[in-house]
């Protein structure tokens, strides 16, 4: 059994695909299985049996709808009630209050197969972003940046790499939304987003901000997915590819 907690943001609205479902996104189903049961799945066949669970849109569905893994996992919730106006920064915050271990940390908008979460774990680096094929010049791919010495100095979302960034950093993949900390690195986390949090004007800011924070100080290397079956579903284009490539269609 492995000694690593998995921590799991799912308190978001995901105004994005509010066209498809209007419960949590998490509860979007694919093969029959909400993307809930996949997570579940694979931490249960990886080991992991800690896992705590940041919700906050439409709470009672999700956490009644969790109820089914308390049987088999250590499974416990943090809330971000104000999840319209606290940004998932604080999801993390309030999550990390829960955790007291090495850990994992998941956007729960994702499928992705098995084995890659398997070879992740079993990776014995402490510290590591999980980083999946993509382009640099993809606006929408979370692009993890590494430095000379192959450790992550930043991602960078929603916006093109400038020139600057360019010439100082080289590109190692697109940011899947699994990484995996230390103790000591949680501590540090901890540390970092209350910091970050007590400036107002960070309160609606997504972790990924926090993180390059963070990232300016603390050494974490890159795991390169060992398959490419894996999206991040953010709007119903997302969901249709996933349902194709899991099978579904």
């Amino acid at each position: 059994m492995s000694s690593l907690t998995a921590l799991i943001l799912a308190a978001g609205y995901g105004s994005r695909i509010a066209d498809v479902t209007t419960n949590p996104k998490s509860l979007l189903t694919i093969k029959e299985k909400a993307l809930m049961d996949w997570h579940f799945d694979s931490l249960a066949a990886v080991g992991v049996k800690d896992v705590v669970v940041v919700t906050g849109y439409k709470r009672e569905v999700l956490e009644e709808y969790l109820q089914k893994f308390k049987s088999n996992f250590n499974l416990a919730f943090a809330v971000n009630d104000d999840y319209k106006v606290k940004g998932n920064t604080y999801s993390l915050f309030f999550g990390l209050e829960k955790v007291e271990t090495d850990f994992l940390l998941f956007d729960a908008d994702l499928i992705y197969e098995t084995q890659i979460l398997r070879a992740f774990v079993e990776d014995t680096n402490p510290n590591q972003i999980l980083v999946g094929e993509s382009s640099i010049d993809d606006i929408e791919c979370a692009k993890t940046m590494i430095d000379k010495d192959g450790f992550v100095r930043m991602t960078i979302d929603k916006r093109a790499v400038s020139a600057e960034e360019r010439e100082k950093y080289t590109f190692a993949g697109e940011a899947i939304g699994i990484l995996k900390f230390s103790k000591e690195y949680r501590d540090d986390m901890f540390n970092e987003c209350k910091k970050f949090l007590a400036d107002e004007k960070n309160v609606s800011k997504n972790w990924e901000h926090v993180m390059n924070e963070f990232l300016h100080t603390h050494d974490m290397s890159v795991h390169q997915s060992v398959s490419d079956k894996w999206v991040e579903i953010d709007n119903r284009e997302d969901y249709e590819r996933a349902k194709k490539l899991f099978g579904e269609v």
